[in-house]
C-alpha cells in the first residue's frame, strides 16, 4: 500500500471522531486520493500541537505526550513510542521501525503528516508517531492540510 493510499484508508476507516465520520461519509474515496496528492506540503509549528483536537484521544495518549515533551534521552523516547504502539496495535504495517522514523524525521526525509481542517479546527488523520518525533526533536512538522471546503467541492458524492 502506498503512503497516500494509507492516508485515504485512515481518513475513511480509522477515524473515531463523529464529525470526521459524518463528513467523510459524503465523499467519494477515489476523488479524495487526488486531493491529498495535490495538496501542498507545508510546515506546522509543533508548539501548536494542542490545536490538533484528536492528537491525544485517550488518557494514555495524554501521558505519552506529557512524557515526550519532558524527555531528553533518545533511548527513553523510543521506549515511550514502543509502549504507545503496544497500547494501540496497528491494522496497517508501518513500513519503518520507530528508530528509522525518528532518523527520517531528523533528516526531514519523511512522508508528510495528514491533517484535516474541519470547521476551522485541525484533526490528525495520519502521522501521530511522526508528530511525536517532531515534538521530541523540536522540529516543525511537514504536513498536508486538507480542508473540508476543498474536499467537499472536489469529492462530494
Amino acid at each position: 500500500m502506498l503512503f497516500d493510499d494509507i492516508d485515504v484508508h485512515n481518513l475513511f476507516f480509522r477515524q473515531w471522531h463523529p464529525l470526521i465520520k459524518e463528513f467523510t461519509s459524503q465523499l467519494n474515496k477515489d476523488s479524495v486520493l487526488e486531493v491529498i496528492k495535490n495538496t501542498e506540503i507545508t510546515h506546522f509549528d509543533i508548539s501548536k500541537y494542542k490545536e490538533v483536537l484528536n492528537f491525544t484521544n485517550t488518557k494514555e495518549c495524554k501521558e505519552v505526550l506529557r512524557r515526550t515533551v519532558k524527555e531528553k534521552s533518545t533511548n527513553k523516547f523510543l521506549k515511550i513510542l514502543k509502549d504507545r504502539d503496544n497500547l494501540h496495535p496497528r491494522d496497517i504495517k508501518r513500513g519503518y521501525s520507530i528508530e528509522e522514523l525518528l532518523k527520517l524525521v531528523s533528516k526531514n526525509e519523511y512522508h508528510p503528516l495528514l491533517f484535516l481542517e474541519l470547521k476551522k479546527k485541525y484533526y490528525i488523520i495520519d502521522g501521530r508517531t511522526r508528530l511525536y518525533c517532531c515534538i521530541f526533536l523540536n522540529l516543525p512538522a511537514k504536513v498536508r492540510i486538507i480542508s473540508d471546503k476543498d474536499l467537499y467541492d472536489s469529492c462530494k458524492q
